[in-house]
């Protein structure tokens, strides 16, 4: 079996070259199709039998999985934030590998395929059966449809859940960050902007609503509210007869939720009590999680942090995690390369990170497979 420390020296330069490759491929949350037929044929091309492709567009790699044993559970997901259909621009510039969605969150699954390849080749034996999967939809509005699907249909085999997003150098993933998401529509009669000027215009009561959103006092420094999009209207010449906007808030605690909730539907309240057309649509939900006992994956992904001189920091992110310990199931979360610019369209990755990466995952990895 490859001993720990050795995975990046011997791997790195390979996991480059398919990084380079998985990266330019188009992936928004839930048209992952491409990368999901590239992942499959890389598969296929390394003799891994028995993955699957679930409805929700996750690939799964079982390991020494019976069907009926407890499982522990490391997952990358690979869509990105970016809605393009044709390939990704990449370019090299020494270390730095730019490309948007390279680090969060391609560097990542390409790491988890190369581990899986690396357990059926040493044939590690493990205490519990194991998934490696690359799941879909964790960005945006994709509202954690993959990780979702993976728990219905493991249920409680699951033991342990572990993404591999974020940043190398971050430190750890242990809390969830709940969101709700919606988006307000206004619909007004309109009208032309000179004939029939004082008409009620959908893009000024809209920009009232949002006025009043960011009035909103919050209850912590863990709470937090955005409008993330705006559009509508017709032209330069017309009052708007339709706007709408998305808007989502966040917190660490789900009464922190409630009453962000409470406040959201009292402001719109206000506005249909002046005879506004104003509508609301829920489109995502991201749970908080509850009290789980994290301590053997913590104490574990600290050792192997430490041992590589990684900073040991415990944070609140909004990730894959939430479902699981939503359902009272370990999980934790942290990233196995340095990058910057994440969701933005000059992310790069730093590519004299990754061995070091490399070697931190699988260490952590077999910690916790080969602990019974």
């Amino acid at each position: 079996m490859l001993e720990k420390g050795a995975f990046g020296k011997t791997y790195s330069a390979q996991a480059v070259e398919l990084l380079e490759k998985f990266c330019t491929i188009p992936a928004p949350s839930c048209h992952e199709d491409a990368r999901v037929s590239a992942i499959v044929t890389w598969l296929r091309e390394n003799g891994i039998s028995g993955c699957r492709v679930d409805a929700a567009k996750n690939v799964i790699i079982p390991y020494n999985d019976d069907g009926q044993c407890a499982l522990d559970v490391f997952a990358a997901h690979t869509d990105v934030v970016f809605p393009d259909l044709e390939n990704l621009p990449v370019r090299r510039e020494g270390d730095r590998l730019y490309c948007p969605g390279v680090g969060d969150d391609t560097a990542n699954f390409v790491a988890l395929l190369m581990y899986a390849r690396q357990f059926f080749r040493d044939r590690v034996e493990t205490g519990r059966g194991v998934l490696f999967v690359c799941n879909s939809c964790e960005e945006g509005l994709g509202n954690l449809k993959g990780v979702r699907r993976l728990f219905d249909d493991y249920g409680d085999r699951i033991a342990s859940f572990t993404s591999f997003d974020s940043v190398l150098g971050n430190g750890i993933v242990t809390t969830a960050v709940g969101s709700e998401r919606y988006r307000i529509t206004v619909h007004t009669e309109g009208g032309h902007s000179y004939k029939d000027f004082g008409a009620r215009n959908a893009i000024a009561i809209l920009s009232s609503v949002i006025t009043r959103l960011y009035g909103q006092s919050t209850d912590s420094r863990l709470t937090t509210y955005n409008v993330g999009t705006v559009s509508g209207g017709t032209s330069v010449n017309s009052i708007a007869q339709n706007a709408e906007c998305t808007y989502e808030f966040r917190a660490v605690e789900a009464r922190s939720l409630d009453r962000m909730r409470s406040s959201f539907e009292s402001i719109i309240s206000s506005f249909r009590a002046r005879n506004i057309d104003i509508g609301t649509e829920y489109i995502g939900l991201r749970p908080c999680g509850g009290e789980v006992d994290i301590s053997r994956l913590l104490s574990k992904a600290e050792k192997v942090l430490s041992s590589y001189s990684q900073p040991l920091t415990r944070g609140a992110s909004s990730t894959d995690c939430n479902i699981p310990l939503s359902l009272g199931i370990p999980a934790i979360c942290f990233g196995l390369i340095y990058a910057e610019g994440t969701h933005t369209r000059q992310e790069c990755a730093d590519l004299s990170t990754y061995s070091l990466g490399l070697d931190l995952g699988w260490d952590y990895i077999l910690s916790v497979v080969l602990d019974d």
